[in-house]
């Protein structure tokens, strides 16, 4: 998938943008503050119909009372086949709108038109903060390579918030059993999706690592939400009184974990990550799943997930940004990259284009 324009008018510190996009690497050069982010940003919202940092009120510019992004999106570089979609995603009058040409749109329908990954600044919070972000990372890449995925996470999540209700209400066994096994059921479908998909990343993220971070092993781990020994019906029906006294289901997929480990050699015991990589060596692991999905989602869907990357030089040595920028090069897809300054490893790019941003304006 390919951006091949975009527009912003109001966004941010942009009164209006044009950014005309190499098929392959862009790279945006800016002091701090000029504006780099928010170009990213408006790519990210022009996928994802919002922002990774702040809600839709907070992109708008000072002054100004709505905002709007747009793009030229398509499947091959200009010429060599169906002509671009325009997609345009605007917030007014409080609310988000999507548009593909003349019809409107869902936001799933936006995210499948344009699939999109960042690598930001905060990307070590894949790894320090709570299990809800992993889950994230992982279910958009399994809604990406399965068509059944949609279907069965409303499921799940549909009979969660039921069984849930008859909990806090108090309901007797009658009215709880029929909540009971759909969760059951959907969970179980779910967590083989998740689990199949979480095996392919951490199967072909192997590769990647051992250029990006080839001094120590790292492993992958899905962890379900339930005793794996035991089928999800049965641990719900065990555990109905603790449920009820709580209120609240306690176990399932929406416990669901991703595990981060390290070991320094083959047979050494792994160890969670956390706490005992530095904030590069995050940086790059984080790197190598998002990678690594996006790699699979591509040869999946025949077409390359666009890829964002803000501050690349951030926590990185020379070593570590020339490992980053190969793997970058040699991935398929689109990529939107943002750094201080065009120097080291990134001065003599072979084939980008290059933008830089002063004060929320952009020069080619």
């Amino acid at each position: 998938m390919l951006i091949s324009q975009l527009q912003a008018r109001d966004f941010r510190l942009f009164e209006s943008l044009r950014l005309e996009a190499h098929p392959r690497f862009n790279l945006i050069t800016g002091d701090n503050g000029a504006g780099k982010t928010s170009l990213l940003e408006a790519l990210y919202v022009l996928g994802r119909g919002n922002s990774w940092r702040v809600l839709a009120p907070q992109l708008v510019r000072d002054g100004a009372q709505a905002w709007q992004v747009a793009g030229l999106v398509g499947e091959g570089e200009a010429g060599s086949g169906a002509p671009p979609d325009t997609l345009r995603v605007t917030w007014k009058d409080r609310e988000i709108g999507v548009r593909l040409g003349q019809e409107d749109l869902p936001l799933s329908a936006l995210v499948r038109k344009l699939p999109l990954q960042i690598l930001d600044p905060g990307m070590h919070r894949m790894l320090e903060e709570g299990p809800g972000i992993r889950r994230r990372f992982l279910d958009w890449g399994v809604f990406h390579v399965e068509h059944q995925f949609m279907p069965v996470w409303n499921r799940a999540r549909r009979a969660l918030k039921q069984r849930n209700a008859v909990l806090r209400e108090g309901g007797n066994a009658r009215l709880l059993a029929p909540w009971t096994q759909e969760l059951a059921e959907a969970g179980e479908q779910l967590t083989r999706l998740r689990r199949a998909h979480a095996l392919e990343v951490e199967a072909r993220s192997q590769v990647l690592l051992a250029d990006l971070l080839p001094s120590e092993r790292w492993q992958l781990r899905y962890t379900q939400g339930w005793d794996a020994e035991r089928s999800y019906l049965e641990v719900l029906e065990a555990g109905i009184e603790r449920d009820r006294r709580m209120g609240l289901t306690q176990s399932g997929p929406q416990r669901a974990e991703l595990g981060f480990y390290t070991a320094h050699a083959e047979g050494d015991a792994a160890k969670a990550v956390k706490g005992r990589i530095s904030r590069g060596q995050q940086k790059l692991l984080v790197a190598a799943f998002v990678l690594a999905q996006s790699w699979l989602v591509a040869e999946r869907l025949g077409r390359a997930p666009v890829l964002l990357l803000d501050d690349f030089a951030a926590e990185l040595s020379g070593e570590f940004q020339a490992r980053l920028l190969r793997a970058l090069l040699a991935y398929p897809g689109q990529k939107f990259v943002a750094a201080l300054e065009r120097s080291g490893v990134l001065e003599n790019l072979p084939d980008a284009h290059m933008f830089h941003v002063e004060h929320g304006v952009l020069k080619a």
